[in-house]
């Protein structure tokens, strides 16, 4: 009697760009929100993902890195001299200890580099692009684009030796850089099982839809639905109002909303913006979500309008002098201005914008908490804005979903802050 073949599990193809990977501390390949998606991922039952650096990708983080490192060594020099001692520490040791942290790290989450295979690219087509700045070349009198070219053809290149039927297996590139995805976009419109995805918050979707054993084609049609049910702008009867989630945020969390990196300094926050719910699961009739919310926020030092009186402006400097090193600048944790993702276009209308730069804002109520530790005092001063930032919190929810997709008795699972990040410049 013949064995039944074992069935082989379907993989997910995971190809991370440098948008999507910058960290601001010297010492990681990536940064934590990649770290942790890739950590716990990386053992479904039924989906393989095997996950993707192109190799210029990971050459640009390591010119990153480097500079980073180089930028410690006139602190070294001073530790020196304060020592009497010469601690050996060179250009050519802090690259060697880069190598060996990426090498590491590459290790450590079993990321693969994927290297271009230059005989296989059509140079001429590029070279044309690059002359009348197609896509992914911007537009202007100065050619750029050809980083991003690069990796376009790595994917793409990848996605030509690989399976493609998408129950065997689906490729999947996040890049939030618009003309790189508008040409890899039309490169692959062809391919079923190719997905060019802006943020990780969209690839968390993708795996959740496939490891819930659901189509892509039934969350993609419950998108609109779903977010106006979350979230429609002055429509009460939506779960945001319906359940005074802002309030509940704001009750539950003031001290987070607060928070200041180091006293002395003075916090307002400001528009209030929700993202695109993510989908979780799905259990038997419930329909599980997470949706991102980001509270805009400011932070201020007080100037003496009159010196002779008080030097407030020495007094505050000093204060968030005491959180800047060369390498991360307002934060004495490195990897604090690292943990969250960069705001982005949502990409509807019934919610609030996450632009990735500045840009018209849709506020939605602020916030009452304000962290003033100046009291009466604060009238006589000049206050001075020095940084801005956003505190992020994760509300995860559910509903049932009827055989003519409505979704009915909406329930508030949990309210979770993830963390708060400032601009460090």
């Amino acid at each position: 009697m013949t064995k039944k073949k074992k069935r082989s599990k379907p993989k997910l193809l995971v190809v991370f760009d440098t948008s999507v990977l910058f960290a601001r501390v010297a010492y990681n390949l990536v940064r934590s929100e990649i770290k942790q998606l890739v950590e716990t991922n990386s053992q479904h039952s039924d989906l393989t993902i095997k996950w993707y650096l192109p190799g210029i990708v990971v050459d640009e983080r390591r010119y990153q890195m480097r500079n980073k490192a180089f930028e410690l060594l006139p602190s070294i020099e001073k530790l020196e001299r304060l020592l009497g001692h010469n601690l050996n520490i060179t250009k050519d040791i802090l690259v060697g200890r880069v190598d060996e942290a990426i090498n590491k790290q590459l290790e450590e989450l079993n990321i693969s580099t994927l290297d271009l295979d230059t005989a296989d690219v059509e140079w001429k087509v590029l070279m044309n692009r690059a002359v009348y700045r197609l896509p992914p070349f911007e537009l202007g009198e100065n050619e750029k684009g050809f980083r991003d070219s690069i990796i376009a053809e790595t994917f793409l290149q990848l996605t030509r030796k690989s399976p493609a039927t998408p129950a065997a297996c689906r490729l999947a590139i996040v890049t939030n850089d618009k003309l790189l995805a508008e040409y890899l976009r039309a490169s692959t419109k062809k391919a079923k099982n190719v997905r060019v995805l802006n943020s990780t918050n969209e690839l968390e979707n993708l795996i959740n839809t496939l490891v819930s054993k659901v189509t892509e084609e039934f969350v993609e049609e419950l998108k609109d639905k779903v977010e106006k049910f979350f979230f429609e702008n002055e429509n009460q009867a939506c779960l945001f109002y319906k359940e005074n989630i802002q309030d509940k945020i704001n009750s539950s969390f003031a001290q987070k909303l607060g928070a200041v990196p180091n006293e002395g300094l003075l916090r307002e926050n400001g528009d209030w913006r929700i993202s695109s719910p993510v989908f979780v699961k799905k259990k038997g009739r419930r329909l599980f979500y997470m949706t991102p919310i980001w509270v805009d926020a400011k932070l201020f030092k007080l100037e003496s309008q009159s010196p002779k009186l008080f030097d407030f402006t020495s007094l505050a400097s000093d204060a968030l002098q005491s959180y800047t090193t060369p390498a991360f600048g307002l934060f004495p944790n490195p990897s604090l201005s690292d943990q969250l993702p960069t705001p982005r276009s949502s990409g509807f209308s019934g919610l609030s914008i996450f632009p990735s730069s500045p840009s018209p804002r849709l506020n939605i109520g602020q916030s009452s908490s304000v962290s003033d530790p100046w009291g009466t005092l604060r009238d006589s001063l000049e206050k001075v804005e020095v940084t801005n930032g956003q505190s992020m919190f994760e509300v995860h929810w559910s509903a049932n979903i009827t055989q003519n997709k409505r979704l009915t008795v909406p329930q508030i699972e949990k309210i979770e802050f993830v963390g708060t990040k400032w601009d460090t410049g």
